[in-house]
Formats: structure tokens, sequence, C-alpha cells
């Protein structure tokens, strides 16, 4: 989860792997000595409150102070969808950091994004995958981990101005996790965002019912950062696996954000040796070198059961 910008691309088959005694301009620049960001500062572009989640990982694991900057990061998109995300996840992360990056001055930046949503694998859960990433504009380097999750709350209801919403709101976990109340249909707008009262809730789902075609007004999470509990757990999960990838250096020239950028799949079959697309090594590399190892994670002698094998069990 790292790249050049080249961001987090997987290697092509035929990059050419560096050895660990390699030299050049990178090794040369990085060195081996400490970690190149211990007493340095990066600024963190938030407006919801990301600071306490993402500042003490990076703090502990390599000495890099943290600093918030509040710029308008809803420019690059919001939950509610009245302004869209234009990139991917991982674009609009490291935009986020270079608006924090340029605001502050500073070549040194952090930001996550977050995508919630029915999960691919189980349409009726939802699940959150959170993405924090380092920008360093000064050596030409992006670093980012992600953790995902199903643990989100993520619940949303349509209701009339009378209709009792007890139910629901226990399934929401309000207030601990604040609500946006907007038109169940046709209008756009109003849209009343960080709901943590049930006087400021009945009120806004009058108002919004009133200017909906249905009469209904849609009643949902909160996904920003700083009202949603469950969702800050997940991004202080991936600031944390940030922090590690950071503090790791690549073996040949020293540069930080070494880890996986990859996986090889096949493991044969126990009954007729067709490779089963289970995981059976990891491609680890450096975000700033060709430098790549491969790692096992089953031996040789391991075999997939044939439950898996689409000849075996078709």
């Amino acid at each position: 989860m790292l790249g050049r910008r080249r961001t987090c691309d997987p290697p092509a088959s035929g990059d050419r792997t560096t050895s660990p005694g390699a030299t050049g301009p990178s090794s040369r620049r990085w060195g081996q000595a400490d970690h190149p960001y211990t007493g340095g500062t990066a600024v963190l572009a938030t407006k919801h409150d990301k600071l306490p989640l993402i500042a003490p990982p990076l703090e502990a694991a390599v000495g890099l102070r943290v600093e918030a900057v509040a710029v308008d990061t809803d420019a690059l998109g919001t939950f509610t969808g009245d302004i869209l995300r234009q990139g991917s996840p991982l674009d609009t992360a490291i935009a986020k950091a270079r608006l924090g990056m340029n605001a502050a001055g500073r070549p040194l930046g952090l930001a996550s994004e977050g995508s919630i949503g029915p999960d691919p694998s189980m349409p009726l859960v939802h699940s959150d995958r959170e993405i924090v990433v380092l920008v360093d504009d000064k050596n030409g380097i992006v670093v980012w981990e992600s953790h995902s999750s199903w643990d989100v709350v993520a619940s949303s209801t349509s209701v009339g101005p009378d209709e009792d919403l007890g139910s629901f709101l226990y399934q929401a976990r309000f207030p601990g996790h604040l609500l946006i109340v907007r038109p169940n249909c046709g209008a756009l707008h109003p849209i009343h965002k960080g709901i943590a009262s049930l006087a400021h809730l009945t009120a806004a789902v009058a108002e919004c019912a009133a200017a909906a075609t249905d009469g209904s007004a849609r009643v949902e999470t909160d996904l920003r950062a700083h009202a949603c509990p469950s969702r800050r757990a997940v991004i202080a999960v991936a600031a944390e696996r940030l922090a590690n990838r950071v503090a790791a250096r690549c073996p040949a020239c020293g540069a930080p954000g070494w880890g996986r950028i990859d996986v090889l799949r096949g493991v044969p079959c126990a009954w007729c040796g067709t490779e089963v697309p289970r995981p059976r090594a990891e491609i680890d590399g450096c975000v700033d070198c060709e430098h790549r190892r491969t790692r096992s994670i089953v031996s040789a002698e391991v075999r997939a059961d044939p439950g898996e094998c689409p000849y075996c069990n078709p």
C-alpha cells in the first residue's frame, strides 16, 4: 500500500529486483541510520477531528509530530452526496493531504478517506474501508495503508412526521452516533447534519418531510468521522497500520514504507493438483526503488481442500 506516484500499482511481471546491497541515488538519500521522519512534522488535513486517531501511532512509531490543518476537505466529496467524489478513494486521500500541505506550506502531509456501502461479498451488510496516506513531496513518495470492517453503523430509514423512530434510534445507536435528515424524495434540500438531540431530530423530520414529494423524511447515520464513533475505530486501525508501514524501511535503500504490494495465489488441490486461488505468497516492495522480496505464507507441502477446487467441486 505504497507508491511513488506510481502510487501502489502492483509490480509488472518484468520488474527488476534490486539486491539488498544496491547503491544509487535513493540509497544515498535515505541511508540506514535514524528514521528520516524522526523529529519532523507532518500536517493532517482534516475537518472532522481525525488528529486524535492518526497522530498518536505515528508519534509512537517513528517520532513524527502531526499537526492538524483545517481545510475544506468536503470540497473533494461528501458522504451525503451533495458534492460527489471525483477520484478514487486513494486519489482523494492524496488530494486531501496536498490541500493541507499547500495551506500550511509543508512538504509532508497526511489525510484519510473512507468508503462505506454494501459489502460486495455480503450485499446486506455494510462495510467501511478506510485509507490513511502519507505524502512526502520532498522525496517524491506516497505511503498508504487501509483497513476494512463490518462493524460500522450505517443505518437509514424513511419516516413521516408523526411516526415512531424508537427502534431505529436504538439500531442507529443514537445519540452516540449522530444523524442526518433530508427529504426522502424530490427535493435535495434542506439537509440537517450532526443531529444529536431528539428536539433537533423532530424538527428536522418535520421540515424535510414537508419538502419531500412523498411527505417523508430520510433519516440516516451521519458518517462524517467526528459524528460516527464506529467509523473512528476503523480509521484508528488504518492509522496504526500506516505507522507500522512507515516505520518499516527498505532493506536495499532505507526508504520508509516497506511492505506488502501484491499477493501470489495458487495452492495445489489435494486430489487433482489443480491450483486453487488461495494466497501462497506475498510480495513486499519499496516505495522508492525497485527492490522486491517474495515471502511464502504456506509451505510447499500444503494442499488445498478439494472442496475449493473448480474441477473436484465444480
